[in-house]
């Protein structure tokens, strides 16, 4: 439907203010041009009054009601017709008046005050008097102090008797009707095509934005509005802008949080999968083969399931624990310790595995370094998972540096092997969970996946950061800063 738009409403509107506007302005011109003839007829015949008070002086000593008094003023107003004459005690009262023929009046007294106001002004003050031959209506006319039987009174000129009133009326609604409704419509059809053709261009640029709003709603998230100004439409426009990209950044993470529930599921589908086939496949076949095989092997086969257990419980709690480090379910138990010892029992620690593998440790530390406050078990837990990483990546008879030094307030711990390094394409990815370079996953490994989350975690619960790179040499290496907490 057409007046559902914006733009038939906002031009329905507009036709209507110029209709009641053009009506408030005829009635207005109509109103104006009344009191504008009225005060120029009134300005005109100012005189009107003293001269009839002039011509009646030498007879008004007789009854002011007597013949000759009505034959002068008869013959005046045969000369001006249109006129109505009144004569009055000082008080207003009406002693005698002077209409036509069969015309009476309706009031015998009219009030003074008008008559003494034009008087002192000379006639130059508008100002309306009584009609004495309607109850309210007010009228122009022209006033003159004079003498009546010895006592003061007016001569009081209706200057528009209602013959007069009829016969203007008739003339000026006829008039006023054909140029004022002229001038009207004239105006009208000027005003509205103006008004029309500059609603259609102020509307132009809302259409254009709603259409540009229809596309973002069909999943065009990628576009944008481009309406130039600096007006209230230009002000949505940007706004919407901003919200779309918003909306679109928001889509993207989604996405990438679903493909990342994708991945994670599948990764630790994969890595719960394999230990259970392993103890189940040891399991049955200890059942299975149970007086065929030697105690040796069976035992053997209890030791490799453990182990597989081991690694799968390793797995669950790692799981929970990055989970409890996301949704911010850890509290730092802030305790002063020296890193240079704790990297040193974590060194001893990992003997064992870097010795199966003939891997060589290299760590000196400092006794001289100041004290940290921090979470001790969640900072070996973190340098520990790096440690491991380093040494699952650093192949046979190669070696693994530890150095810690301090500057600025700052810790700096930097982990590096002599392994092949991290690919330049992998290396934005290595923190995230399950990620592992070996796209196959058939690699060997004790890790889980998780070891390097959990350590970026509990640096950044400290404040601090951790980096990966490759070093010059070619093999990998992180490096973790930490601000000295106070």
């Amino acid at each position: 439907m057409i007046f559902r738009s914006f733009y038939a409403r906002l031009s329905i509107l507009f036709l209507l203010l110029v209709f009641i506007l053009g009506g408030v302005t005829l009635f207005i011109a109509f109103d104006a041009s009344t009191h504008l003839f009225d005060e120029v007829d009134q300005l005109l015949n100012r005189e009107y009054a003293t001269s009839i008070s002039e011509e009646l002086s030498a007879i008004l000593s007789q009854d002011p009601a007597g013949e000759e008094i009505k034959d002068a003023i008869h013959y005046m107003m045969v000369l001006n017709p249109n006129v109505e004459i009144y004569l009055l005690d000082f008080d207003g009262l009406i002693l005698s008046y002077f209409a036509g023929e069969g015309k009476t009046i309706t009031r015998d007294r009219i009030d003074p005050e008008p008559l003494v106001i034009f008087q002192q002004s000379g006639g130059y003050d508008s100002i309306l008097g009584d009609d004495p031959r309607t109850e309210n209506e007010k009228k122009p006319f022209s006033a003159a102090p004079m003498q009546i039987n010895g006592e003061p009174g007016w001569v009081y000129v209706i200057l528009r008797g209602q013959g007069f009133d009829t016969s203007l009326a008739m003339v000026k609604s006829n008039y006023y009707l054909r140029s004022g409704l002229s001038t009207f419509l004239i105006a009208l059809l000027f005003t509205l095509i103006a008004g029309f053709f500059l609603f259609f261009i102020l509307t132009n640029r809302l259409r254009k934005l709603t259409g540009d709003v229809q596309i973002f709603k069909e999943g065009r998230y990628d576009h944008r509005v481009e309406i130039k100004g600096n007006d209230e439409l230009a002000q949505l426009g940007a706004t919407f802008n901003e919200m779309a990209k918003s909306i679109e950044e928001g889509i993207q993470k989604l996405t990438e949080a679903d493909h990342q529930r994708s991945r994670l599921i599948a990764n630790i589908s994969h890595d719960l999968r394999s230990p259970l086939t392993s103890i189940r496949g040891h399991l049955e076949t200890l059942l299975l083969e149970e007086n065929n095989i030697p105690e040796s092997e069976k035992r053997e086969y209890v030791e490799i399931a453990l182990r597989n257990v081991a690694g799968f419980q390793r797995l669950v709690e790692e799981l929970l624990d990055l989970a409890r480090f996301e949704s911010g379910q850890i509290v730092l138990e802030e305790l002063e310790f020296s890193p240079a010892e704790l990297l040193q029992d974590v060194v001893l620690k990992m003997r064992g595995q870097s010795d199966s593998s003939s891997i060589t440790i290299n760590y000196e530390p400092d006794p001289n370094l100041p004290p940290y406050k921090g979470d001790i078990g969640l900072f070996e837990r973190a340098v520990t998972n790096i440690i491991g990483n380093a040494i699952e990546h650093t192949p046979e008879g190669g070696t693994v540096s530890v150095d810690l030094s301090f500057d600025d307030n700052i810790y700096s711990i930097s982990v590096s092997d002599s392994g092949q390094g991290i690919p330049s394409d992998n290396l934005p990815h290595v923190f995230e969970r399950f990620y592992r370079a070996d796209k196959s996953r058939n690699r060997k490994t004790r890790s889980t996946g998780l070891g390097l989350a959990i350590a970026k975690e509990v640096v950044e619960l400290h404040g601090g950061t951790i980096e990966a790179g490759n070093s010059f040499e070619g093999g990998a290496i992180f490096t973790i800063t930490l601000p000295l907490i106070s």
